[in-house]
This record gives C-alpha cells, structure tokens and sequence, in this order.
C-alpha cells in the first residue's frame, strides 16, 4: 500500500506539472489575439515557463500542507560544512559543459533538439531568461524533482535508485527520447548533488549556478573553435567528476552520501 501511495503521489505531481504547462503553453499561443503581444512572446518563448511555474507552485503549496508535508521533508534545510561552495562549483561546471558540448558542430548537426533546448533556456529578453530560466525555472525543478519526487521516493528506494528514477521521470516530461537522455543526465548530476550536500538549497544553488553560466558562456561562444569547444566539455567533465565526488567526500548526512558513494564505486 505505501508503494502504491508513493507512486500514485509521484504520478499526481507529474501530471500537475505537465497540464499547467500545457495548458498556459496552449493559452498564450493560440488564444491571445493581440498581434503585437503574440509577437512579443513569440521573441520570448520563457514567459510560458514563467506564468507555468507560478501557477504550479502556487497549487503544490496546499497540496503539500494536505499531504501534511513540510518543507524541511523536502530538503530545504541549511547546507552544512563546505557542501554549498561544492554545489556552486558543481553548477559552474556544468553550465560550462553544456554551453560547450552543444555547441560542437557535430552535436548540432546530429542532434539539433539538444541545441535548441539550450537555445530555448538562455533565450529572450534578460529580464525573462532571470525570471524564467534562472529563479523560477531551476526552483520549480528542483522543487519538483529533488524535492517532492526525491522524498517520496527515498521513502522506499535507496538514494541510488532514488537519484536515477527522478532523472528518467524528468527525462520523460521532454517526450522526445534524444532531449529527454540529456536532460536525464542533468537531473542525475543535480540529483547527486542533493543526495551530498544533504539539503535541496545545494541542488537549487547548483541549478542556479548552471543556468547562470551557461548564458554567460553562449554570449561569447559564437566564435569558439571546435578545438577549444571540445577541451572546454572535457575539462568541464572533469571538473564536474571531481566537485561530486568531493561533495559525497565531505557534503552533508552520512547515510545518503555513502550509499550514492559506495553504489558509485561497486
């Protein structure tokens, strides 16, 4: 019965999240009739996850205080010892790698969908990539997966396998294979980095770090060679391996990051 519970309860909170967005998608696109409105969110496409990421918190709320869920159940306590900085740099990393990798002329010929997701969330005005991309954006997936996804599953699973199923859930909300494995991927490595720094702050600051850096990197790459392109994704790679396993080395609770650790290594 709890089994059933956990994942009817995970299922619900997918389906929330993939109507509302849907939905306002669907609104702003078809039913505004203004044309220079139309116009303008056409030019930028992130007021729909703006809009969406309200609307969805602002219905998580209650549901989480009828389930009788706190926020601490969701991570958000303080991050303790050098867990935040490792998070950050985690972040960091990663926003480099993915600016980098998707910009490699065989990864935008072969998978041109990657490239455009990227372009897709460092895209608009900027006004509209901090609010969207950067606040609302990475606090409503972290919310979402590393938070509500991430304590319900934990209540059975181990953090492993806890860590692996909220990437492929968020992989699936993309309903496009090539995206949604790349997606996967990050979520892995933001799932990794909660399960560390013990706290969702350390995820939330990772996310924010990422997206942060990956608008920077992409205002100056246009000229890149695909040389440099290519040593930057090796050395952002590695730079990612070796903050996580400092995280898991000295981030927060004992119990999680040792079973992520020791999983990793066996």
């Amino acid at each position: 019965m709890i089994g059933l519970r956990i994942a009817g309860n995970s299922v619900l909170y997918l389906v929330i999240y993939a109507a509302i967005v849907m939905l306002v998608n669907q609104a702003l696109y078809n039913w505004v009739s203004d044309p220079g409105l139309k116009d303008w969110i056409g030019d930028n496409p992130g007021i729909v996850m703006i809009v969406s990421n309200i609307i969805v918190l602002a219905v998580y709320l209650p549901l989480l205080h009828w389930q009788k869920i706190m926020l601490k159940d969701l991570g958000f306590v303080p991050v303790r010892g050098g867990a935040l900085l490792l998070s950050a740099g985690t972040g960091v990393w990663l926003g480099l790698f993915i600016a980098a990798f998707t910009r490699l002329p065989w990864i935008k010929a072969t998978f041109p969908a990657i490239s455009d997701l990227v372009a897709f969330v460092a895209g608009g005005s900027l006004i509209i990539f901090v609010l969207g991309s950067l606040l609302l954006g990475s606090m409503l997936e972290e919310w979402l997966f590393r938070g509500m996804l991430f304590h319900m599953l934990t209540q059975r699973l181990s953090v492993l396998w806890t860590v692996l199923i909220q990437a492929i859930l968020f992989g699936a909300v993309f309903m496009n294979v090539t995206v949604g494995a790349f997606a996967a991927l990050g979520a892995i490595i933001y799932g990794v980095v909660r399960a560390g720094s013990d706290s969702l702050w350390g995820s939330i600051g990772a996310h924010v770090c990422s997206t942060g850096t990956l608008y920077i990197v992409l205002q100056w790459a246009g000229e890149w060679q695909t040389g440099t392109l290519g040593l930057l994704a090796l050395t952002s790679g590695l730079g990612i391996a070796v903050h996580l396993l400092l995280l898991l080395r000295v981030g927060g609770g004992r119990t999680e990051k040792e079973q992520v650790r020791d999983s990793i290594i066996r």
